[in-house]
């Protein structure tokens, strides 16, 4: 079928932007065939839990985004192992790897990203990432009390994986480039009490040195690191961001960025072509570009493409760059951004405590909040935050 003025909609991509534009549409009475081609093997599920309940067994139903049974009552065809590799904008047609070519009228993206990797782990055996369910669960069964894990990478996904391997009794070491563990996102002050609280609860940090080689024993991964010394592992998780997969796009000539370009609607470069997620950046027509990063955004993304394809106007929103992270009993919250140079304010609690806010104010104005362990002061901060956004957008 391919009743309304969008044609039959093929959404490439099975993730949280691909799922939550597929159920937006229908809810804003797209009657057309939606076809979501997902190249994983599983049905659309969420990703988060993915480096928490996932890790340690906890129930991880509620990850599915969309159930068989659900895109089945709305109307939505899911065709899982179907990865995108090429665009026809001409004749409006994607290529499968492996199964036939799909028609579209109006196309959406949403593919997301991958885990990035380091080319020192080439052709190195039993190295993982974690962005897939498939991931998660090689990670959980080698995570045994007293074995040995090596993660590469302080970001918010190595130390989730950090704590997660600690709850479960095994001895974990981070190495991160960067003098603390995510010394950018939260400055100085809060990174060094973050690296300090993980300390406590037994993990050691190789903070300031990066990999420059690893060798595969009968013991283990032996990582030589820069300063000439040596971490030992039974498991290497190296999380050092993510990259998105762009040939494709631009061979088809669409444009492309960081990201798939796309204005604040979601529209790309082609007629009827639209971005959602992750693989998105955003271009306000200058020379400004915002990559779509975390969950909040990513389905905000999908929400606004939906509407946008729909030819309805969503009401403009202060972007806050929100973003959450639970590593074992540590909460951590924040929105905005925290500049490198600002100190912040502890405006609740305190840093000893491991529950407190922290405010980063640039001339007078919240430009970021952050909260451990503090979800009602943080509703508190984060009103503080749009007030001052919406004051100098002159809204």
């Amino acid at each position: 079928m391919s009743e309304g003025p969008l044609g039959d909609v093929v959404i490439a991509g099975g993730g949280l932007a691909a799922a939550r534009t597929a159920l937006a549409l229908r809810s804003y009475g797209h009657d057309g065939g939606i076809t979501v081609l997902s190249e994983e093997a599983e049905y659309p599920y969420d990703r988060p839990p993915l480096s928490k309940d996932v890790l340690l067994d906890r129930d991880a139903s509620a990850t599915c985004l969309l159930a068989p049974e659900d895109a089945a009552a709305a109307g939505i065809d899911v065709r899982l192992s179907h990865r995108v590799v090429a665009l026809d904008l001409d004749s409006k047609v994607v290529v499968v790897e492996n199964e036939p070519a799909v028609a579209y009228g109006s196309l959406v993206i949403a593919t997301g990203t991958r885990a990035r990797s380091l080319p020192i782990f080439d052709g190195v055996e039993g190295i993982q990432h974690l962005r897939t369910m498939a991931d998660a669960r090689a990670i959980r069964e080698r995570l045994a009390p007293r074995s040995r894990i090596a993660i590469v990478g302080a970001g918010f996904i190595g130390l989730e994986v950090a704590a997660a391997a600690r709850s479960l009794g095994c001895e974990v070491t981070v190495v991160e480039v960067a003098p603390t563990p995510l010394c950018g996102p939260l400055g100085p002050t809060v990174a060094t009490w973050l690296q300090g609280w993980h300390t406590t609860r037994g993990v050691t940090f190789r903070c300031g040195v990066s990999v420059v080689a690893a060798d595969v024993r009968a013991s283990g991964t032996t990582l030589v690191l820069s300063d000439t010394t040596e971490a030992e592992a039974d498991l290497v998780v190296v999380g050092v961001g993510v990259t998105r997969e762009l040939d494709w796009m631009s061979s088809a000539g669409l444009r492309t960025h960081a990201g798939l370009v796309c204005d604040a609607t979601g529209r790309s470069s082609a007629p009827d072509v639209y971005g959602a997620g992750d693989v998105v950046c955003l271009h306000d027509g200058a020379d400004h570009c915002a990559p779509v990063q975390h969950w909040t955004a990513a389905a905000d993304s999908a929400q606004r493409v939906a509407a946008a394809m729909s030819g309805l106007d969503l009401d403009d929103d202060v972007s806050e760059n929100y973003f959450w992270s639970h590593q074992a009993e540590l909460r951590l919250m924040s929105v905005g951004h925290a500049p490198p140079d600002v100190a912040p304010r502890i405006t609740s609690g305190d840093l000893e405590s491991g529950k407190f806010v922290a405010e980063w104010e640039v001339d007078g104005r919240v430009s970021a909040v952050l909260a451990a362990n503090s979800p009602r002061e943080f509703l508190q901060g984060r009103l503080a935050f749009r007030a001052s956004s919406v004051a100098l957008s002159g809204g």
